[in-house]
């Protein structure tokens, strides 16, 4: 067979341009064609993955966060493409010029030409693996079925576009067809393909779902009521320029503050009793397209396209978020699942909820009722707690009151509004600590500085507690009063009692049934107005 024919057979096959055919027949280091064709090739290669890789990334996130304008989906398939046109334009290239420049590597057999095909395309397609994985909450049925088709087809297109730079090499350097393009290759790279993506979608869809069993706790139920006020922004030294206060909680002691990047995560380390690390609350951030009317939230971690690459090529930009996720349940969550009658109001990352012991109060209702007022924050948070507490009559009731932070430390105020404003939220506090022990709650107050405020944190009760305490106590102090184990993932200690009762190994992860929940607008502009976000 002349090599005119077998030119012929490869323009019929769609294997050969007359760019490729210019393309090898020039010098690499004297011809400036030779660089002009080698681009335009790959140029063309790199463009159709692109917007085959761009697909599935595209539409799981459309998927995570439906629903979206038209613009901010184009502006998630432009970004996805861009990223995938560079990462394939470099790799085209790369593969090109070695085939070149080394023309001892002539591929022939059908088992290279196929092996090194597929592996190239599972290089691609890896990277998708990774990052569907690491999303916060398991994909649902549509999501998952409409991603693994569109990986699947991004898997055979990327696979024909590298066979096809393999086989013209070929060709030049053999002067003939190999065996495996001689013959239809459609269904055994299907097969191929509908392997790989299961080999990499369903093991980690399958562990994501698989239920948690939790750990049996042997508990020893007091008789005790118990209620904990969380206040933001209260130091010792502001707790003890108020006598009144002190009249209910008669033990008082500083406290060492707790480590965190933000107000969440330290108090989701006051509730859970663990760190960062194993309770997962983080600052976060979301991305907002230009003349986009939504905040993209649930993002992939560690997304460097979206996150980085967008704001950078100038089409979004990126804006902090009140995180939505947690891996550990607060302390009151535990004995809730474990039939203690519960009110938590106000505590960041809960949701709105009456689930059998557990009712739940969440920030996005107090936030907006409050409508960008701080003392109003606190009103609201301390009214609807109270009518929770009287309504269900809880072994247990929380409330966290934020105003005293938002006045001291996030809004500017004039010296004399401020200290007008912060004796008023004083005041709310000292009402709702009054309010629970009227009620028969023995009362434990946890208040913590803002970021960046001077003074000490604080730990008061109307219990006996010990003189030296860590913020991290507080939550081993509440399962130990409520006759639960403490857990040796807690580094704090229980301060109302001397003695040192054996701990359980964890209470276990957090178990939702549900997504991440995504924060509505009319929260997220009280939350601007209020200073959380910048």
């Amino acid at each position: 067979m002349s090599v005119d024919d077998l030119r012929q057979q490869l323009r019929d096959r769609g294997y050969l341009s007359h760019g490729i055919e210019r393309w090898f027949a020039l010098d690499p280091w004297s011809s400036r064609a030779f660089w002009w064709e080698l681009a335009i090739v790959a140029l063309k290669a790199a463009t159709l993955i692109a917007v085959f890789g761009a697909l599935p990334f595209a539409a799981v996130m459309v998927f995570r966060n439906y629903p979206l304008h038209a613009l901010e989906t184009l502006g998630l398939f432009v970004t996805y493409g861009a990223a995938w046109l560079a990462a394939s334009f470099a790799f085209v290239m790369l593969v090109a010029l070695v085939l070149k420049v080394r023309p001892s590597l002539p591929i022939d057999t059908p088992r290279a030409l196929l092996a090194i095909s597929l592996g190239a395309s599972a290089l691609f397609v890896a990277p998708l693996a990774l990052w569907w994985s690491r999303f916060d909450a398991s994909p649902s049925t549509a999501e998952l079925v409409t991603g693994a088709a569109l990986a699947a087809a991004f898997f055979l297109v990327t696979t024909v576009v590298v066979s096809a730079a393999l086989l013209s090499f070929s060709i030049y350097e053999l002067q003939r067809i190999p065996a495996i393009h001689q013959k239809p290759r459609g269904v055994p790279m299907a097969i191929a393909a509908a392997v790989l993506i299961a080999l990499l979608f369903v093991p980690a869809y399958a562990q994501r779902e698989r239920p948690v069993a939790e750990p049996m706790i042997v508990t020893t139920p007091t008789t005790r009521n118990v209620a904990l006020i969380a206040v933001d922004g209260l130091t010792v030294e502001l707790l003890r320029s108020r006598p009144d206060l002190g009249r209910e909680l008669r033990y008082v002691t500083p406290a060492t503050a707790l480590p965190g990047a933000s107000t969440t995560e330290r108090w989701a380390s006051i509730g859970t009793g663990v760190r960062t690390d194993a309770h997962g609350v983080r600052a976060i951030e979301g991305v907002r397209f230009r003349g986009g009317r939504h905040i993209i939230q649930r993002i992939s971690p560690g997304d460097f396209v979206l996150m980085n690459l967008a704001p950078a090529i100038g089409i979004a930009r990126r804006e902090p978020l009140p995180p939505t996720v947690r891996r550990r349940d607060y302390v009151w969550e535990i004995f809730a699942k474990r039939g203690l009658p519960v009110v938590s109001t106000n505590w960041w990352t809960t949701a709105e909820s009456k689930d059998g012991a557990l009712i739940s109060i969440s920030p996005e209702t107090v936030f907006t009722a409050a409508q960008g007022q701080p003392l109003r924050l606190d009103q609201e948070a301390t009214a609807r707690f109270l009518a929770a507490v009287d309504a269900s009559k809880p072994r247990f009731a929380t409330v966290y009151l934020p105003a005293l932070d938002v006045i001291l430390n996030r809004l500017e105020r004039d010296r004399n509004t401020q200290v007008v404003q912060s004796v008023q939220a004083l005041d709310g506090v000292q009402q709702a600590l009054v309010q629970m022990r009227t009620r028969g709650y023995e009362v434990v107050l946890i208040g913590l500085p803002g970021e960046e405020q001077s003074g000490q944190a604080v730990i008061a009760s109307s219990i006996p507690i010990k003189n030296v305490a860590a913020a991290w106590d507080v939550a081993p102090t509440l399962l130990a009063l409520m006759g639960f184990p403490l857990s040796s993932e807690m580094p704090g200690n229980d301060l109302a009692s001397a003695s040192a009762e054996p701990r359980i190994a964890t209470y276990g992860s957090r178990v939702s049934a549900t997504a991440p929940a995504a924060v509505n607008e009319d929260y997220y502009e009280n939350l601007k107005s209020l200073g959380y976000i910048q």
